[in-house]
């Protein structure tokens, strides 16, 4: 018989991105939870507040330590029969279930390779105060549905970024309810949801020589406004993003006719990732905006602006040219980071003892005519830290979707419920969001007691 321990709501869930649709439980909310030391099995008891019905649903690890589903019951009547059913099946002395047919065994993540580890993979994987970050980024590799044969070599060495940021996608689409699949070697993520699909393709903006993540000397953002917003950061991205579009995903088979969309994240430079997201739209839209103050009121100002800052002289509005219609949106996050998956995980309760972090950022004021953002610094582990949000913290609070106003096959806003959607209206770029609260940027500060 295994040895049952507590298991908390968040833990389940970050083992749950594994399910096909994600953490997401329908009508049930969990109420108690265990997992056997050993990790082999894991499970939650939950019931339907509206009805009283409960469920048991119990997940196991395959002899790939991937999460399989064991059981799932819906029509227990009480508590008593949900929290039995659960706690007995999980201390059955069960052999790990075997792969599925015709399906390969996927390499370890941390099973060294032939070449030298990066500086970002030592650092995820030789340092304390990292380690619920590494439980996480763990999770979300077993639950990618087919991550390519170079994934653990890129992972663990030059193409770090670029990997995670797959890894904070299947996570942040997942969350959402989303079915995500890797059945073609291009693009990266077919998305469908409630008769909704999508595909997308991930990209990363760095500079020639990659910098680490972590402790390293954060790179400022340009003092000029208009140099941060039109300069060498939206040149990158405009670079970034013309590379894959060159590649014409549009005329796949599988993508013709279809909405289809580049996800961005910028790494070219040492904490870019706080203060780099401005220049994206105002590439994407061909748009400055700033404030200004007009008969002793400030007031925000959009320009429209036909090249971006260099010698290069680059277009701007990469959505303003009709031939890019196959192009549905950019998809943005700026949180494919150390910071987010450790957060994740402190809150998963996978902390080493003495491990406290501080997030310290700026909220977008949704307040009408508000200019300015409004600072915060909260403990994560607080309560008030979790009220910002209905659920806490979640993947896809920093997901942003810029819709293309030209967009032939364009992307159904409730295929991504809970990202940021930025589209044209009558001339003016807005958004909409689930959440209250949105993250414009923000930085974890890590503390170990004692």
């Amino acid at each position: 018989m295994r040895e049952l321990i507590d298991m908390s709501q968040r833990e389940f869930e970050v083992y749950a991105l594994a399910l096909p649709k994600g953490p997401n439980f329908g009508d049930f909310v969990p109420f108690a939870g265990w997992r056997t030391r050993g990790g082999e099995a894991a499970g939650m008891a939950m019931m339907n507040p509206d009805t009283g019905g409960c469920r048991a649903l119990m997940l196991r690890r395959q002899v790939d330590h991937r999460w399989t589903m064991a059981l799932d019951r819906q029509d227990i009547a009480d508590h008593q029969g949900a929290v039995f059913l659960v706690g007995s099946e999980l201390e059955r002395e069960v052999a790990p279930p075997p792969l599925p047919p015709q399906t390969r065994k996927r390499p370890l993540l941390l099973q060294p390779g032939r070449s030298p580890p990066g500086q970002n993979f030592k650092l995820l994987t030789s340092t304390l105060s990292h380690f619920p970050a590494l439980m996480t980024v763990g999770e979300a590799y077993l639950a990618l549905p087919n991550p390519d044969a170079n994934f653990v070599s890129d992972f663990q060495g030059a193409n770090f970024d670029s990997r995670l940021f797959e890894l904070y996608l299947l996570a942040a689409f997942r969350e959402q309810e989303i079915q995500v699949s890797q059945t073609v070697v291009s693009p990266d993520f077919h998305l469908a949801r409630g008769g909704r699909e999508a595909w997308v393709e991930a990209v990363t903006a760095h500079d020639p020589e990659p910098v680490p993540q972590g402790w390293t000397s954060p790179v400022s953002a340009p003092e000029d406004k208009r140099e941060r917003l039109l300069g060498a950061t939206a040149a990158r991205f405009a670079k970034t993003l013309r590379s894959k579009l060159q590649r014409n995903y549009q005329n796949l088979p599988h993508v013709r006719g279809k909405p289809f969309a580049l996800a961005v994240a910028d790494f070219h430079a040492p904490s870019s990732l706080v203060w780099s997201r401005e220049a994206l739209p105002s590439y994407l839209y061909g748009a400055f905006s700033h404030v200004q103050t007009i008969d002793g009121h400030r007031v925000g100002v959009s320009t429209p602006v036909a090249t971006l800052q260099g010698r290069d002289a680059i277009p701007a509005g990469l959505f303003r040219n009709p031939a890019l219609a196959y192009l549905s949106a950019v998809i943005f996050s700026n949180a494919a980071t150390f910071s987010k998956f450790n957060r994740m995980g402190l809150l998963a309760g996978w902390a080493p003892k003495g491990l406290r972090m501080v997030r310290k950022g700026v909220l977008f004021d949704r307040k009408p005519g508000a200019l300015d953002p409004i600072d915060f610094e909260l403990d994560v582990q607080s309560p008030e830290y979790a009220a910002l949000w209905p659920w806490g913290e979640q993947w896809c609070q920093e997901l942003e979707v810029f819709h293309n106003p030209l967009a032939a096959d364009p992307i159904a806003f409730d295929l991504l419920p809970g990202a940021t959607h930025w589209f044209e209206k009558d001339g003016e770029i807005i958004c909409e969001t689930m959440w209250a609260n949105s993250v414009l940027s923000s930085m974890t500060m890590i503390r170990m007691d004692g």
